[in-house]
């Protein structure tokens, strides 16, 4: 621009004459009217100003928080798919050309970016797209949806890293917080991206979903006919949740059903009651952990300090089907079995400075006395940072099915404008250095239906014949939980807390049951 008024100020100052003149001036109002006329193009409204701001300050973030080295080239490039679905109505689109240029393309306009791979290299690139998506695909004149276009982008942006990881709108953060409460309008039901598919981690118990028989690894397809191939969770999180009495259709797909069924869901007020308490035959206690939200320590404490008072002689903490929740409740629930100075877990993310160590504060109340822990599928996050830490420890018997295997920290950063960004900024490992995310926790003693592999559920689903969701059902509620009764005959034939005398007796035990199933009289139609 100042290079601009340095040459039209020198011809208008230029002493040549007649024609001479006359084609000076003219050569100086085509160029005063080109910068005037990009003084027009560029210049963006408050809310494109403020989108600008956002996006520096959103990719400064991922820059300084993410757990590992962001791939900012993919990012970008999935920042344009972003924008392009901001954009709406096929007004603006890119080609990938070789050596890291972009064609941009709207309305007939054209403009070459090269996106760099790191930080400072696509970023200057990517706002120049943005300025050129407002300018020839954007509402030009009013100059508005700025801040909206450049939601679409960032939201893309941040999928692009992994599935966890998403921007939060201003009215999504709002809706978030709630979940901090423990009580919300919902249909009760723990989600996950896996495979590019949304995924089921665990129904909570005493909820429209737990009842109408959602289970692990089922697939959401639609929500109310909306396909949710692409759709970030928090948006996932936002159609779920609403009024109580206000139905929801879900499409669900699952491995023993030939094809997807509708399933209706009544929202309700979830009220997480996250522990629940009982003694089981010959004096063993059984602890049911749902969730960890911020009042499940003081539950369990509520639990423990019962069955104490009742004299049990083991007990069975069940974290089957516990999708998880906050990273300190699960380390003072592990309080209350370990000795002080135990570690329980720490973090990893991807400077050596942010490695972080939590451990256990004074002793607990179940101290060197027998204890089982239960795990299926359905256990997730904050359960697998239990069990891993009582296992590595030695301090329980794990017993089931491997875990799910979430075991990514994600924290929610706010941002200007009342909106925040989730990303993941580390990852769990047991106190023994194990990696929790994608591998899950293993149990000592493996009990319970065995989990198929993809090509027996494609060979099931083939073999299927049609069937009824409420036979399903029925047929679950009639069946018997032998883990738990493996678990708790277990206890009460123990005699120490010793994990491999456990594990022993498991065995023996598990053996002797399978046989007495085995034997039972069978009945043919």
């Amino acid at each position: 621009m100042s290079m601009s008024r340095i040459r039209i100020s020198h011809l208008f100052r230029s002493r040549a004459g007649g024609v001479r003149r006359v084609k000076h001036l003219t050569i100086c109002l085509v160029l005063l009217g080109v910068v005037l006329s990009a003084s027009l193009v560029f210049s963006l409204s408050s809310d494109q100003e403020e989108a600008i701001a956002l996006l520096y300050e959103v990719m400064q973030k991922v820059d300084d928080n993410y757990a590992r080295t962001p791939d900012f080239r993919k990012m970008y490039v999935a920042g344009l798919d972003g924008l392009k679905k901001g954009a709406g109505d096929g007004r603006f689109d890119f080609e990938e050309k070789a050596g890291g240029e972009v064609l941009l393309k709207a309305q007939e306009k054209e403009l070459l970016i090269r996106l760099g791979g790191d930080a400072d290299g696509g970023l200057g690139a990517f706002e120049r797209a943005y300025r050129f998506v407002m300018e020839n695909a954007g509402d030009s004149k009013k100059k508005k949806g700025g801040l909206r276009v450049m939601y679409a982008a960032l939201s893309s942006m941040l999928r692009s890293l992994d599935p966890f990881s998403t921007f939060v709108s201003p009215e999504s953060y709002k809706q978030m917080r709630v979940e901090y409460t423990g009580r919300y309008g919902g249909v009760g039901v723990i989600i996950t991206v896996r495979e590019k598919e949304l995924t089921v981690i665990s129904p909570i118990e005493d909820t429209p979903a737990y009842r109408a028989g959602l289970k692990s690894e089922d697939v959401i397809l639609e929500i109310d006919g909306t396909p949710t191939a692409d759709m970030a969770l928090f948006e996932v999180v936002r159609r779920m949740r609403g009024p109580a009495g206000k139905a929801v259709d879900l499409l669900i797909s699952r491995v023993s059903w030939p094809k997807p069924r509708n399933v209706k869901l009544r929202r309700a007020i979830i009220k997480i009651r996250s522990v629940k308490t009982e003694v089981k035959k010959g004096g063993i206690g059984y602890l049911r952990v749902t969730a960890f939200h911020g009042r499940t320590t003081r539950e369990l404490d509520e639990g423990l300090n019962e069955l104490i008072r009742k004299k049990v002689r083991g007990i069975v903490l069940d974290l089957r089907d516990n999708p998880g929740g906050f990273l300190r409740q699960s380390v003072q629930v592990s309080e209350r079995f370990l000795p002080d100075g135990s570690m329980v877990v720490f973090t990893r993310g991807r400077r050596r400075s942010e490695t972080v160590y939590f451990r256990s504060r004074g002793n607990g109340v179940w101290l060197g006395k027998p204890l089982v822990v239960l795990i299926n599928k359905g256990s997730a996050s904050a359960s697998e940072i239990v069990a891993g830490a009582l296992q590595d420890l030695d301090r329980a018997l794990i017993l089931g099915r491997t875990s799910f295997g979430k075991g990514s920290v994600q924290a929610i950063i706010p941002t200007r404008g009342a909106a925040a960004i989730r990303l993941t900024t580390a990852k769990y490992y047991t106190p023994l250095g194990r990696l929790i995310h994608e591998k899950g926790i293993q149990p000592d003693v493996e009990a319970g239906p065995q989990p198929l592999t993809r090509k027996e559920m494609q060979e099931r689903r083939k073999k299927m014949k049609t069937s009824l969701y409420k036979k399903d059902k029925e047929t679950d509620a009639k069946k018997k939980d032998v883990v738990l009764e493996l678990a708790v005959a277990v206890l009460k034939d123990a005699v120490s807390a010793d994990v491999e005398a456990l594990r022993q007796a498991t065995i023996l035990r598990k053996g002797i049951m399978q046989a007495s199933e085995a034997a039972l009289p069978t009945t043919s139609p």
